[in-house]
C-alpha cells in the first residue's frame, strides 16, 4: 500500500499569539488525506514560558520528529526553509494598547526627528542664502527677508520638498501611489532578513534551537 505523503512549509519567521504552539500555528500543512493533515496541525510541539513576549528557534527537522512519532505509516516531505523564528506576543486588550501608545510614541520621534534633520541639511547645505540668491538673482532687489516673492519661494520649497518625498517614498496619506515596493520597505525587509539570521546563528551556538533529538 502506498504511503501518504504530507508536505511541510516553513516561513522565516511567524508571529503567534498562544503561548502552546502546535504544528499549525508555524508551518503549512497539505496532505491529500485530511484527516491525517488536521491530526498533524494540532501535534503540540512546545510551550513558552509565562511572559509577555519571547521568541525561539524551531527546525524542520523537529516536526519531523514529532509527526513521525504520532504518523510513522506518513511519507514527510519538507518545502521551504529548513528553520522557522517563532515569536510570541500577548495579544490581550491591554497589550494592544500599549502597542498603539509605542506606536504613536515612535511616530512622534520619527516626525521631530525627520523635521530636524530637513533643517540641519538645509542649514548644512545654505539652502536659505540659495533662495536669497536666486530671488535676487530674477528680481534685482536685495530685499529678501521681509519679501512676499521671497516668502513664496521658501513656501514653494517646502511644498515642494513635501511631494518630492512622497514620490520617492511611493506612499500617500493612506496608500501607495503604485503597487511597488517603496524603498524604505526593501531595506526593511533587508534588515529583517539579517536579523532573522542573526537569531537563528546565535540560537544555535548557545544550543537554544528546538531541534530533534
Amino acid at each position: 500500500m502506498e504511503k501518504d505523503t504530507i508536505y511541510i512549509s516553513l516561513e522565516q519567521s511567524i508571529l503567534v499569539g498562544s503561548r502552546k504552539i502546535h504544528i499549525g500555528d508555524i508551518a503549512t500543512i497539505y496532505c491529500r488525506n485530511q484527516e491525517i493533515a488536521h491530526s498533524v496541525r494540532k501535534l503540540e510541539i512546545t510551550t513558552f514560558p509565562a511572559e509577555e513576549e519571547s521568541q525561539v528557534v524551531i527546525t524542520a527537522m523537529k516536526l519531523i520528529e514529532i509527526i513521525s512519532k504520532n504518523h510513522p505509516e506518513i511519507h514527510i516531505e519538507v518545502m521551504g526553509n529548513p528553520e522557522t523564528i517563532v515569536y510570541y506576543k500577548n495579544l490581550r486588550q491591554g497589550t494592544k494598547t500599549k502597542g498603539k501608545i509605542k506606536a504613536i510614541f515612535l511616530m512622534l520621534i520619527a516626525f521631530f526627528g525627520t523635521a530636524y534633520s530637513i533643517m540641519a541639511y538645509n542649514q548644512d547645505v545654505a539652502s536659505t542664502e540659495l533662495l536669497s540668491n536666486l530671488y535676487t538673482l530674477f528680481t534685482g532687489s536685495n530685499k529678501t527677508d521681509s519679501s512676499i516673492g521671497y516668502i513664496v519661494g521658501v513656501v514653494t520649497y517646502s511644498i515642494g520638498l513635501c511631494i518630492g518625498m512622497i514620490v520617492f517614498f511611493n506612499h500617500g496619506i493612506n496608500r501607495k501611489t503604485t503597487d511597488d515596493p517603496t524603498p524604505l520597505q526593501v531595506q526593511m525587509r533587508l534588515y529583517e532578513q539579517e536579523v532573522n539570521q542573526c537569531i537563528i546563528i546565535d540560537s544555535s551556538r548557545e544550543h537554544k534551537t528546538i531541534d530533534a533529538d
